[in-house]
């Protein structure tokens, strides 16, 4: 709109401001109300009879030996965690079952009986009973024998524990259990005879369903009203010229990009292929390449990839708008961000394998944080931080020397990237030695991933791509600005207290399940539409330029696949706390994230890279078709692959109301038989033809980039296209 001087005016970048602002103090207020309400650590366990079982300790330095070798990067505790090993808990609490059982044939056990709590002078004690002490016993011998590879292999680097790691670590395990039964978790995990969902899950799904019926109408009306309004403003088309040399340098960091997303599917194909095999075709990489170790990669390249695509297309943006970049800058960027890329990736992989000395907590600072996704070392990420905040500053400082729009949506940029600064910030505490307590772990754990994922990502990557649709004349500025608003702020507000739908079961006070539950569901409102707005733009058929085609398709690709693994497998069907308990931790989370993740992020990522190399020259049109039909099958490559991770959650679901959680992952059973991916070989195996068709699909797009990018660091690629013929 306009003042009476005539001057652009707009709110939303304030908007997004006060977001951000607003979860970020809710959460650091939240903070303190959690640490007052954590499941306590006792001081020793103790049978009724006064024999100690383990110390408080024991269960801290217990937790550390599970971050510092990247055990939940395995299995899982109360369902955090990897996925192809054991749940540990479930493991616990199925051995204090059976113990109850055999004790006391055919009565009915309580939970809150197996463990009191007491307090011994100014000392807090666990008092348990006879099935938990004959439960932690079995426990050890099992662990001892399964890390010495006598159940089969398991997947990790050999020699890595002592029998008195393995005891402390056990008692970690079996604390986790006890606050269980104390009722902390809510009835999680599912256990047969012991443990099951509390009518706190059933309440606040019914909240949650209310709550959004009750917001969706007039959201979704208000969308519909911008849309009437702003859809038939006039639309502005800015022509880029030639990109300079500090620009092409940018190039050097989105090819740097597509290698750690090329090594990331390949160990993304590991992983499934460890699953079915402990060896690769014979050759065993245990000791080089173990499962945690590939997984805590997988993931981090995952991020780290896309992060350095964002930076390097910032800076290959900035001079357009006006921002002045030398050589000299964007190489001690692109060095930075390699350097820290590499350090949190090479940390990692020593951590696990117990290179990094324990003393000191060396590991923890320059190593692996141990704690899934949030796993590099602090240093890493405070450096990560400091990046991503001199990226906002830069991208501040360029929305003051442009005009409407892009000022505003330079701004709601600026922001993304400073909230998820300031998030990753919080990922590295406490910075020098890890939390005592698992759930004040939980708590600042997810708040990271979610200023990634699911809070500032979305408003980052919808800001960017309408800056190139605005550029390319295919949104109104009006209408740009409004969808960027609408989607970073609802996005903030939702997604980052919606990370509380992780809280369900990891000890947090109760409270934390209603406000997730019911926040996190509202993302499907932005993300659908967003949706929308990609249906709508294609149905609209005023898509001329190659250019143009293949915005669209990119965003039609990431807009309806995205949402699709954020709505449908994410809100949908992971949120709800009644579904979740049953399906937490399983390979429905995998779904979810194979879809979101790849295809939400992934493929806009590479439309950058696109966007990028076609400006300089690199790419004709004819390689904008093929990159077209590229994100198309790389698309259908990951449905095949949800198509596979769907077949193998249901088999779990299965297993888990029949048997309980316990049976829901693992090579073996409590009982030292085959566990569950034993029987599902083939089905494992099916999910080679999906990942080979994204692999195509990755390889169509990216080795026309990486062939021409020497030309284009130097010169410009003497291609004229159609589209440059045409303006001629």
């Amino acid at each position: 709109m306009a003042n009476d001087n005539g001057k652009k005016v707009n709110g939303w970048s304030l908007l997004v401001l006060i977001a951000t602002i607003a979860v970020y103090a809710g959460y650091l207020a939240g903070a303190l109300y959690t640490y007052e309400h954590l499941p306590p650590i006792p001081a020793e366990v103790r049978t009724a009879s006064g024999k100690v079982l383990f110390t408080g300790k024991d269960i801290v330095e217990g937790k550390w030996l599970v971050q510092r070798y990247g055990l939940q990067d395995y299995g899982s505790i109360l369902g955090f965690g990897g996925y192809f090993g054991p749940d540990y808990t479930a493991y616990v609490s199925k051995m204090i079952a059976d113990a109850a059982i055999h004790n006391s044939p055919g009565v009915h056990v309580k939970p809150s009986s197996l463990v009191k709590i007491v307090k011994d002078g100014d000392k807090t004690v666990f008092i348990v009973a006879k099935p938990v002490a004959e439960a932690y016993e079995r426990a050890v011998k099992f662990f001892e024998n399964f890390f010495a590879g006598k159940y089969g292999s398991t997947r990790l680097a050999s020699g890595l524990f002592t029998n008195s790691d393995i005891k402390k670590m056990v008692s970690y395990f079996t604390w986790t259990a006890l606050i269980a039964l104390k009722g902390y978790t809510h009835g999680f995990p599912y256990t047969k005879g012991l443990l099951k969902p509390n009518i706190n899950a059933m309440r606040a799904t019914w909240v949650t369903l209310i709550i959004f019926m009750a917001a969706v109408m007039p959201l979704t009306a208000y969308i519909i009203i911008k849309f009437i309004d702003y859809w038939k403003d006039e639309r502005i088309s800015i022509n880029l010229p030639r990109p300079n040399k500090a620009q092409r340098l940018t190039l050097l960091g989105m090819a740097l990009a597509m290698i750690g997303l090329g090594v990331q599917g390949l160990l993304g194909g590991y992983m499934m292929h460890l699953y079915a095999d402990p060896t690769l075709y014979g050759l065993d990489l245990h000791n080089i390449l173990p499962f945690n170790v590939a997984r805590g990669l997988h993931y981090n390249l995952a991020i780290l990839w896309i992060a350095i695509t964002w930076v390097s297309f910032a800076l290959f943006t900035l001079p357009y708008f006006g921002v002045k970049l030398d050589e000299k800058k964007v190489l001690m960027i692109l060095i930075a961000a390699t350097v820290v890329s590499l350090g949190a990736l090479l940390g990692l992989w020593a951590s696990y394998l117990g290179k990094i000395p324990a003393t000191d907590n060396l590991w923890f600072i320059i190593g692996s944080q141990g704690r899934p996704v949030v796993s590099a070392g602090t240093l890493w990420l405070l450096l990560i931080a400091a990046l991503l905040g001199y990226m906002s500053y830069t991208v501040y400082q360029a929305s003051k020397i442009n005009q409407y729009p892009l000022n505003t949506l330079l701004k709601i940029l600026a922001i993304g990237l400073g909230g998820t600064a300031f998030g990753t910030f919080v990922g590295a505490l406490p910075i020098v030695r890890p939390f005592k307590n698992f759930t004040l772990d939980e708590y600042f754990r997810w708040i990271t991933i979610h200023a990634f994922v699911e809070g500032f990502w979305p408003g980052i990557v919808s800001s960017i791509l309408i800056i190139l649709l605005v550029i390319a004349g295919m949104v109104p500025p009006r209408l740009a600005v409004a969808a960027a608003g609408t989607d970073a702020s609802l996005e903030i507000i939702s997604g980052m207290i919606g990370t509380a739908h992780h809280y369900y079961w990891g000890g947090q006070p109760t409270f934390w399940m209603y406000v997730g539950a019911a926040l996190s569901t509202l993302e499907v409102i932005p993300i659908g539409f967003l949706m929308a707005y990609s249906i709508v733009l294609w149905r609209r058929g005023e898509i001329k330029t190659e250019l143009q085609k293949t915005l669209l398709t990119f965003i039609l690709v990431a807009g309806i696949g995205g949402g699709l693994g954020v709505v449908a497998f994410g809100a949908g069907l992971l949120n709800m706390p009644i579904l979740n308990y049953y399906l937490h931790g399983t390979q429905a989370t995998m779904l979810h994230a194979h879809l979101a993740m790849p295809l939400a992020y992934g493929i806009p990522s590479m439309l950058m890279w696109v966007v990028a190399f076609y400006l300089a020259g690199a790419l004709t049109d004819r390689h904008l078709s093929i990159a077209r039909k590229a994100a198309v099958i790389i698309a259908i490559g990951f449905y095949l692959q949800a198509l596979v991770l769907g077949i193998m959650a249901y088999r779990q679901f299965q297993a888990e109301t029949n048997l309980g959680y316990w049976a829901v992952k693992g090579i073996v059973t409590p009982s030292g038989k085959p566990g569950i991916w034993t029987t599902m070989t083939g089905v494992i195996w099916s999910r080679l033809v999906g990942d080979l068709v994204a692999a195509a699909g990755m390889l169509m797009l990216m080795v026309p980039m990486l062939f021409n990018l020497p030309k284009a660091l130097h010169e410009p690629v003497l291609v004229e296209t159609k589209e440059a013929i045409r303006r001629k």
